[in-house]
């Protein structure tokens, strides 16, 4: 079995809870609660969830554009949440998050089926 693209291992993410009754206690709020997931070479994953629930933030951990709270991420067998500077930089390079505004690209008279098969049928898609 070949390394995985991308591996992510247990990722959390929280968020301190600022503000309003609960201002004095450390609550928090768990945005990504220990994710984990492999991604092998042409494989795709789509991360799908209602809004609010983690899809952005999952992402953005990935990258590193916003640190995890804790968990592992490798990308092409490299550690990306152990990596700093100019490493971190050029790894980005490689990696990519793709955000869809459910707005501009579903239509509401297809089901989610037709949707889905239009990107595997029409060659020009993409």
């Amino acid at each position: 079995m070949t390394e995985p693209l991308l591996r992510v291992s247990n990722l959390v993410k929280t968020f301190p809870v600022r503000g309003g009754v609960l201002a004095g206690a450390k609550e928090q709020v768990h945005a990504i609660d220990d994710i984990s997931f492999d991604i092998g070479a042409g494989e795709t994953l789509g991360l799908v969830g209602e809004s609010g629930c983690g899809k952005s933030t999952t992402g953005r951990c990935i990258l590193r554009l916003i640190e995890p709270t804790s968990g592992k991420v490798w990308f092409e067998g490299r550690s990306v949440t152990e990596i700093d500077g100019k490493a971190l930089g050029a790894l980005r390079r490689d990696m990519q998050i793709i955000f869809q505004d459910p707005f501009a690209s579903l239509n509401p008279r297809m089901t989610v089926g037709a949707i889905i098969g239009e990107a595997l049928i029409n060659p020009n898609y993409g």
